[in-house]
């Protein structure tokens, strides 16, 4: 991933852009305005169980019933965007290419860039993260992202344990636990910093690369015994 030419973090902003593509049919371009005004809406704090259609609709720029001929209801419209979005996050992740897999320089860079994504999306992570009722469908989403990550994680671990002195082959189906467990460590690490605002961390919460260091540290430790360095 070029850091010289950063991609942009904020999922609303994504949709905002590729609304305003001249190629865009009438109605595409007016379903990407509704998910984009819906994203906005959570970034600035909304609860999903909380949005109305009017106040979406008016954002978005459209009649209220304009809605209706896109999404049944508000929880609809936020379901879809969820939906987008962990593609968006897979996508995003994807695209780091710094250092070779599952090097700390990789790890670090696949760190900063899911802190950067986690932090200029808190609305939709918030969703990705509840545990409502309501929100079945969105961490069904979030499994399915995680699963896809995890298995990639797993696979890459296994591959550099396996070129560690004196170390035999290594499966990846092995180092799915693992994968697992420092993949949660990081999510509920930033969902007590960015989410739950947990005042024992507000000091490291504005620190960005402090948050990055720690978390690429305690992965690399997790993963091959050894600090990133």
């Amino acid at each position: 991933m070029d850091q010289r030419t950063p991609l942009p973090t904020s999922f609303a902003a994504v949709l905002v852009a590729a609304a305003d593509k001249a190629d865009l049919r009438k109605t595409e371009r007016t379903r990407l305005r509704l998910l984009a005004a819906t994203a906005a809406r959570l970034e600035a704090g909304e609860e999903h169980t909380d949005l109305r259609v009017s106040d979406i609709a008016a954002s978005a720029g459209v009649a209220h019933g304009t809605f209706y001929r896109y999404f049944i209801d508000r929880h609809a419209a936020v379901e879809a965007l969820v939906g987008e979005f962990t593609g968006f996050l897979s996508e995003r992740l994807s695209l780091v290419r710094e250092g070779p897999p599952a090097s700390p320089e990789r790890v670090r860079a696949a760190t900063l860039a899911y802190v950067r994504l986690f932090r200029a999306n808190i609305g939709l992570m918030r969703c990705l993260m509840n545990s409502g009722p309501e929100a079945a469908g969105f961490r069904e989403r979030f499994h399915a992202l995680n699963r896809l990550w995890n298995g990639r994680v797993a696979a890459a671990i296994a591959a550099r344990r396996s070129l560690m002195p004196g170390a035999e082959r290594v499966e990846g189906d092995a180092m799915l636990p693992t994968a697992y467990a420092l993949g949660g460590m990081v999510d509920e690490f930033l969902n007590q910093l960015y989410l739950r605002r947990d005042a024992a961390l507000a000091r490291l919460a504005v620190d960005e690369e402090a948050v990055v260091d720690l978390l690429t540290d305690l992965w690399c430790r997790g993963a091959y015994g050894a600090p990133a360095i």
